[in-house]
């Protein structure tokens, strides 16, 4: 299991209440994962294809790139220098993808992917995931995927600015600190950390109005 904890609430015998800012571990509602966590995984195993294929259109560039022979065929044959650190950013997700897949068909006893594509690979994960869920690395491979996810932002950026939804607290810590990260349609709350889809944010919208109206 991930060591997710549930923002400002606390084990019995917690000493530190005045700076811990959450011990009570979360439930593990997906196998080894929170809802939170397994909602991430979701977005992160969809997205993989798309990111390594931004690696892949960010690799050749000027300023930065390798010249220590790692080239790519540019127009004409002459070969174009590329970011090193992108090009190894982006094997490795590809490698992880396949090797996770591989362990996968393997403990489960089920046929993998033809090929090791980031597409074919996302796509048998997303297709076992509540079973992989329920399997002991499932923490291990989840944040493998979040620091190769994370790295490959931070050498290729895509996501345009986070916007912030004001005035609304999250039904999880009451907080009013929800945002939508670019390029997501989820709702993340930047105090808890916990996660709504489009269709549930709506429906807590109705909620509060409801109350609203009440009071």
């Amino acid at each position: 299991m991930r060591g997710c904890n549930l923002y400002s609430q606390h084990l019995t015998d917690c000493e530190d209440r005045e700076i811990c800012k959450g011990c009570l571990p979360r439930r593990a509602d997906h196998g080894g994962l929170c809802h939170t966590c397994h909602r991430r995984l979701e977005l992160m195993l969809h997205d993989a294809p798309t990111v390594v294929n931004w690696l892949t259109g960010n690799l050749a560039t000027g300023q930065g790139a390798s010249t220590d022979g790692e080239h790519v065929s540019g127009s004409k044959d002459l070969p174009l220098p590329i970011k090193a650190s992108i090009y190894d950013e982006r094997q490795a997700i590809c490698d992880a993808l396949a090797a996770w897949a591989d362990d996968v068909a393997e403990t489960l006893g089920v046929t993998g992917p033809l090929a090791h594509t980031p597409e074919q690979d996302s796509r048998f994960l997303l297709t076992w995931l509540t079973s992989i869920e329920r399997l002991d690395p499932i923490a291990d491979w989840w944040e493998e995927l979040a620091e190769h996810t994370s790295a490959a932002h931070a050498l290729a950026p895509w996501r345009p600015a986070m916007r912030r939804v004001p005035g609304v607290p999250c039904p999880r810590c009451s907080e009013t600190n929800l945002r939508i990260y670019g390029g997501e349609s989820d709702v993340s709350c930047g105090s808890c950390s916990g996660m709504m889809r489009e269709d549930e944010f709506e429906l807590w919208q109705k909620v509060l109005k409801a109350e609203a109206a009440i009071a």
